[in-house]
């Protein structure tokens, strides 16, 4: 385990903010619709033989493109994610505060990988790799067994 209370309190609080982090939207829409038209047929009447011309009628759907709005999951960042909890769990387990560093770097290369754009997953993963590197450089070099 890690050295102190505040220590372990920061590694877990990441780890549940990187989990949250998955589901929270990291992009947002960039999608745009244009709206679809109907043309009716017409019908004309022809008096010199007393037939009716109709023309086909014909509707068009409109036009949808960009991108939706992407969660954590649905981004490049989710590799980095998980690779953070299994540093995490890795450090937890072995008592090695120098992988949390590591797990706290992933995380700042996901977001600049995803691109900036300050929505609420990439908060939830500032915060949790402030939390790691904080929980890694309080351990002051060797780790303490309890």
């Amino acid at each position: 385990m890690l050295a102190t209370t505040r220590q372990r309190v920061a590694v877990l609080a990441a780890g549940l903010l990187i989990v949250l982090a998955l589901g929270l939207p990291w992009t947002t829409s960039t999608e745009f619709s244009t709206g679809g038209w109907y043309v009716g047929s017409t019908c004309m009447p022809n008096f010199s033989d007393g037939t009716v011309w109709c023309s086909g009628s014909f509707y068009s759907p409109g036009l949808t493109g960009g991108s939706e709005a992407l969660s954590g999951n649905g981004t490049v960042a989710r590799v980095f994610l998980v690779g953070a909890l299994v540093l995490m769990i890795i450090a937890w387990i072995r008592v090695q505060p120098r992988l949390l560093l590591v797990a706290g770097g992933a995380l700042f290369l996901g977001i600049l990988l995803t691109g900036l754009t300050l929505l609420g997953g990439q908060l939830a993963t500032i915060v949790a790799a402030v939390l790691l590197l904080y929980a890694a450089l309080s351990a002051g070099g060797a780790p303490a067994r309890a």
